[in-house]
């Protein structure tokens, strides 16, 4: 008598099929993936954008309580020395530096630095002229730029006349 044996398995057809279908799978869930990251970025400089300009107004408003009227050097922000801003004649974070400057004003990329800095604190997103850093700085019109270095598509803007802070977080 004999016995008939029978191997299941998979055609050759069906593993097409299958490898096809992961394919058309991995194409169409990708993009998803690729996006959650675009949005990380976005998130980040949402945060730190809206802390710099929260940063920005307090300083300006704690010019303004102190009776300053026009350009101050060295004002403490914080209380505690280790934050000294000087203020433009309009009231507004223009540079953190010593010695005393009589009518203090942001004009590069190192007075953009200096700002950052002095009003985020220790521990803030770093920043440098370079792409060495979180967050690289330039310079133009009396504006800094800060563009996020894994994107740099996303960018939060500062405009020392005004004091206006502008986050573009958008692709």
């Amino acid at each position: 008598m004999s016995q008939h044996t029978s191997q299941a398995g998979f055609t050759l057809i069906e593993l097409i099929v299958v490898i096809v279908l992961l394919g058309v799978l991995s194409v169409t869930a990708a993009p998803r993936f690729i996006d959650f990251q675009d949005d990380a970025h976005a998130a980040t400089v949402q945060g730190t954008g809206s802390a710099f300009a929260s940063a920005i107004k307090l300083a300006h408003l704690k010019w303004a309580t102190t009776g300053n009227s026009g350009p101050v050097d060295n004002l403490d922000l914080y209380g505690n020395g280790n934050n000294l801003m000087d203020m433009n004649a309009n009231g507004w974070p223009a540079q953190s530096y010593l010695p005393y400057e009589a009518s203090p004003m942001l004009d590069n990329e190192y007075d953009c630095m200096s700002v950052w800095g002095a009003v985020l604190g220790d521990g803030s997103p770093t920043v440098a002229i370079d792409t060495s850093q979180d967050y690289q700085a330039t310079y133009s019109n009396n504006t800094c730029t800060f563009l996020l270095v894994a994107e740099p598509s996303f960018s939060i803007f500062y405009d020392s006349n005004t004091g206006v802070v502008t986050i573009d977080s958008t692709l």
